[in-house]
């Protein structure tokens, strides 16, 4: 959830462009097709966490040793086995493509991924160095994944999987196809761009904030501008991501969406998704609060996110987002659409939540869903 900035500066952009002239992009896996026998097919969605803190320019800030990034790794390994899922959908995969390959090996399933954010760069070249994360679909081999699609859904510039050219936090939608029981079934995973939500709660506590650290007027309509700039970037990457969909996933098939929304249900963009047909399977079928971002339990964010919120800040949107990410959030999903209604969520849960080596495997908990194929 941590929120992404502009950390790219133009004085590499030249170098860049010399780099880019002679490069081409690549192609994802494509596998075979066997039919399952069973007709409830189990999903998860799980943002990995890249473990970076997005500040810099040749590189990004990392939070945590490789000795403890490796332990984590182990972790969700040891997460996902406990639930043994046919597909999984994985945000802030990083670096890519060497850690779904390798995820995808110790599993022993296929994999499709995308780059989404990688700054400036040529195949393993470019700057930040260490910045080349997207999204993934892992699904066991009987299934056949195959790669339906990728769009783009906010950050300007380019973003292809050996080339990329953008400046700012960039998002993006990616779509699979399975063989269930015969049937094909759609999978989508998107990462959407993160910023507390326009409330009016939040608002409220702007002006609480404000009086209380004296922030001037001029800082007040600042934060007010960027509150309600970055709720209508997620708003239109929900409008973008849903047209996109209507354009590749047949009339009549099964759907699954799944990700790192960084909105709650409640939130328009997630309203629209609703009112465009998905259905959330988590409240389908369970009543408590179900929190993926939960700074009260999660041994990373009580680690590496937790700071002092009072206090002044540079600004005063900086200030509510710390207040923002110190709060318990439902900000995951696994929604299903198409010939998918919510009868057709059997169970869901929240998962991945268990400590293995005294470390969750992420910052945030994933969302595992039962689904009925019919």
């Amino acid at each position: 959830m941590r929120f992404r900035k502009n950390v790219y500066v133009s004085q590499v952009i030249g170098l860049v462009l010399m780099m880019i002239i002679n490069c081409t992009g690549c192609s994802d896996n494509a596998v075979t097709t066997k039919n399952n026998e069973s007709s409830v097919l189990k999903v998860m969605t799980i943002n990995v966490w890249s473990g970076l803190d997005y500040e810099g320019t040749l590189s990004m800030g990392e939070y945590e040793s490789e000795e403890r990034r490796m332990k984590r790794y182990r972790s969700l390994l040891e997460n996902i086995n406990r639930v043994s899922p046919d597909v999984i959908a994985v945000n802030e995969a990083n670096y890519l493509p060497d850690y779904v390959e390798k995820l995808a090996e110790d599993l022993d399933y296929d994999y499709i991924y995308h780059v989404g954010i990688a700054g400036l760069q040529v195949f393993r070249l470019g700057i930040p160095w260490n910045l080349k994360e997207g999204d993934a679909i892992l699904a066991r081999k009987t299934l056949g994944l195959k790669k339906v699609g990728r769009k783009q859904l906010s950050g300007g510039g380019f973003i292809w999987n050996n080339l990329s050219f953008h400046t700012s936090d960039a998002t993006q939608v990616l779509v699979g196809r399975i063989t269930w029981n015969t049937k094909p079934v759609y999978l989508a995973v998107t990462h959407w761009h993160a910023s507390s939500g326009d409330t009016h709660r939040n608002k409220e506590l702007l002006k609480k904030l404000k009086e209380k650290w004296d922030y001037n007027d001029t800082e007040y309509n600042e934060a007010i501008t960027s509150l309600e700039r970055d709720n209508k970037w997620r708003m239109d990457e929900s409008e973008i991501m849903c047209a996109y969909l209507e354009t590749v996933v047949p009339p009549g098939k099964p759907v699954i969406l799944m990700g790192d929304f960084n909105a709650s249900i409640d939130s328009p963009e997630m309203q629209y998704l609703l009112n465009r047909g998905y259905s959330d399977s988590f409240s389908n079928v369970q009543v408590e609060p179900g929190f993926t971002w939960d700074p009260l339990r999660n041994i990373n964010i009580q680690e590496y996110y937790t700071e002092d919120i009072e206090k002044e800040y540079k600004d005063l949107y900086a200030h509510l987002n710390q207040y923002n990410e110190m709060e318990r959030q439902r900000i995951d999903f696994v929604l299903v659409g198409g010939s998918l209604s919510k009868e057709s969520v059997v169970e869901s849960s929240i998962c991945t939540d268990n400590v293995y080596e005294d470390v969750h495997p992420s910052d945030h908990f994933g969302v595992c869903a039962d689904i009925l194929i019919k």
